[in-house]
């Protein structure tokens, strides 16, 4: 008892000191304005995606695509951007505003309205580093294939996606063993109604509380998806 008292405070400690960092971090972050005859709403003030500090916001423009494309391309060259790129990925059209520190990525695609789309502001990929490392107990079978981090207000959350080679119950009932072994308390188990052969995992462990989708990956039929969402406070 007093061994997982003592690893609980230190990993609230670590948590805390991990999230006002982040904070801090994206605080210095340009705010990127709505585009015109348009709206812009936060998604995330702070967040981290694979490692990297990142805020988020979604608008909407009467706009089309291109041409809040072009306003952004425009207002990042007052500002004195240093390059600037244009892309398209299916029905998206992307534009990447690169700064002396910061990088500024804005998609935008058609709508009913004229357009919406988000725009993410991280650090200079050149001072960038990708991690893929969480607190979050997980099987040695796994392997993140992608993290998001979010500290907005005093909600501190991860989404964490893995994958395994094993089967989906073999996978579940590593993570209830594991879970159970770090304070963990299963408060629901049972298979997926939608999915076939797959599970859904409720955890909690104090103010803590996890939920797992686990199930056969739809791209790769001999892998299984895991997906976590851990909210920590």
């Amino acid at each position: 008892m007093i061994r997982i008292g003592f690893v609980s405070i230190a990993l609230f400690f670590a948590c805390s000191i991990q999230a006002s960092t982040l904070a801090r971090t994206t605080a210095e972050f340009p705010e990127v304005p709505a585009p015109p005859s348009g709206e812009a709403q936060w998604v995330a003030k702070s967040m981290r995606l694979n490692g990297l500090p990142m805020t988020l916001k979604s608008f909407h423009s009467r706009m089309n695509p291109d041409a809040v494309l072009h306003y952004y391309d425009s207002w990042s060259k007052h500002r004195g951007s240093s390059a600037s790129t244009r892309s398209s990925s299916m029905d998206w059209q992307i534009l990447a505003l690169k700064f002396e520190q910061f990088f500024i990525t804005i998609q935008a695609r058609s709508s009913d309205e004229g357009s919406h789309g988000t725009i993410a502001v991280s650090p200079s990929l050149s001072r960038a580093s990708v991690q893929l490392e969480t607190g979050f107990p997980i099987p040695a079978s796994t392997k993140i294939v992608n993290l998001q981090q979010y500290d907005d207000r005093d909600a501190q959350a991860e989404h964490i996606s893995l994958s395994s080679k094993r089967p989906p119950h073999i996978e579940a009932r590593a993570f209830v063993q594991l879970l159970g072994g770090n304070g963990w308390s299963v408060i629901r188990q049972q298979r997926m109604q939608d999915i076939a052969r797959g599970y859904v995992i409720e955890a909690q462990l104090g103010a803590q509380q996890a939920l797992l989708t686990i199930f056969p990956d739809r791209v790769d039929g001999s892998s299984t998806a895991v997906i976590i969402v851990w909210r920590k406070s």
